[in-house]
């Protein structure tokens, strides 16, 4: 073994918690802002949908910890050969949806001016007037996924930009899979703040979940819909980079 071999083993050594230390200071930045859209957790008792053939309901859910202080909840089978039963429970806590063997159910969430809190479909529910510009996605937080999930979320504005073609509504959407069947997921819907739509007034909110997967007894819980801003995890390059040159600064102060 050389000497100047010898040498770089033993800088390296020296310096192992000068790298940690680099390595630790680009961990935050893998943390996204947040603003939280729901959480499930009211009502106390949650609300429960049960279908045995194809159907449909409409829950209604009042409550303070949403905005525009509604949620409307929307259950559909819409296919059910077997006659098996499909289960959703809102509230409490938990968005629970068990879909039975054979079946295929789409769940869907809306808020603010796409919930009818009268009842009455002719009359749209409050307008949110919120600010999205500071965040760039929708963020679901999910315990539990079975198999792949088909996520879609619609943004409207009932103040569109100006201009000749007005857009009213602005929509994203994503198929994706569990690390593990049965294991949880974290998925960033990411929306554009350079399209022409009015993000720094959305009305209205709406999640669907499954409404363009053929997948039968598909079942999800759902913990948090959120707004958030995605910053990116550092790579493996940018870890190296960043420990090269803590090491590098610190052999030029040694050098002084």
């Amino acid at each position: 073994m050389t000497t100047t071999f010898r040498h770089t083993l033993a800088r390296l050594a020296a310096h192992t918690r000068t790298l940690t230390l680099g390595l630790a200071l680009l961990a935050p930045l893998a943390q996204a802002q947040t603003l939280l859209i729901d959480d499930f957790k009211l009502p106390s008792e949650p609300a429960v949908s049960t279908l045995n053939a194809v159907g449909e309901q409409t829950i209604n859910q009042f409550t303070a910890s949403v905005p525009g202080g509604v949620r409307g909840v929307y259950h559909h089978n819409y296919f059910n050969p077997l006659g098996s039963t499909s289960t959703l429970r809102v509230g409490g806590g938990v968005a629970d949806s068990a879909v039975g063997e054979g079946a295929r159910s789409e769940v869907l969430f809306s808020y603010g001016a796409f919930t009818r809190p009268t009842g009455d479909p002719l009359i749209g529910g409050p307008l949110l007037r919120l600010d999205t510009t500071p965040y760039s996605g929708f963020l679901l937080d999910f315990t539990a996924v079975s198999t792949t999930l088909n996520l879609i979320v619609v943004a409207y504005t009932s103040d569109p930009l100006g201009g000749g073609d007005p857009l009213y509504y602005s929509t994203t959407a994503l198929n994706v899979d569990p690390i593990v069947p049965g294991g949880p997921l974290s998925v960033l819907l990411p929306f554009s703040a350079a399209d022409p739509f009015n993000f720094a007034q959305v009305d209205g909110l709406v999640v669907l979940v499954n409404r363009a997967n053929g997948a039968t007894g598909v079942a999800f819980t759902l913990d948090t819909f959120s707004l958030a801003t995605a910053v990116p995890e550092p790579s493996q390059a940018a870890m190296w980079l960043a420990g090269v040159a803590a090491l590098a600064g610190l052999a030029r102060r040694r050098r002084a």
